[in-house]
């Protein structure tokens, strides 16, 4: 889920519940403590919030593509010496580089040799075509557009 969803699921939630509060508080809220009244509306401005997200859902990275967003690149075959600063320059002359995801063994935390280099689509196009199957710091590099990862 992303950071975009959070942030709408957290509104939706504050919002729904301070209805919640004053709604029940019309009641009589000398009968119910506040804490009750409070948590019930957590309750519902939650729920709210979850069919919010699930009707509304962030954009794909697909249609960010289309009109101008960002793309994701998987980057193979890279040294293992190789550091965030050395994959940023090599993919700064195509565009703005947002985001470098080094990919790490979970146990030695050592890099495994492949990256998600996040740009503008355009240099991320641009990117692909002058750098896949080139030749590296004597590796020849694999770089593609970034699939999406398959659930299950």
């Amino acid at each position: 889920m992303s950071f975009s969803c959070f942030i709408k699921l957290f509104i939706a939630a504050i919002v729904a519940s301070l209805l919640g509060f004053f709604a029940v508080s019309a009641i009589d809220p000398a009968s119910i403590p506040v804490a009750s009244l409070f948590a019930t509306g957590i309750t519902i401005g939650t729920i709210f919030g979850g069919l919010l997200v699930a009707l509304y859902p962030a954009s794909d990275s697909a249609s960010d593509t289309d009109n101008g967003g960002t793309s994701s690149i998987y980057v193979g075959n890279l040294p293992f010496n190789a550091g965030r600063d050395d994959i940023k320059n090599l993919f700064s002359p195509f565009g703005d580089v947002v985001d470098i995801r080094m990919v790490k063994d979970r146990r030695s935390k050592r890099f495994k040799g492949y990256a998600f280099v996040e740009m503008n689509s355009a240099g991320a196009k641009a990117a692909i075509g002058s750098l896949n199957d080139t030749d590296y710091a004597g590796r020849t590099l694999r770089v593609n557009e970034s699939r999406k990862k398959e659930q299950g």
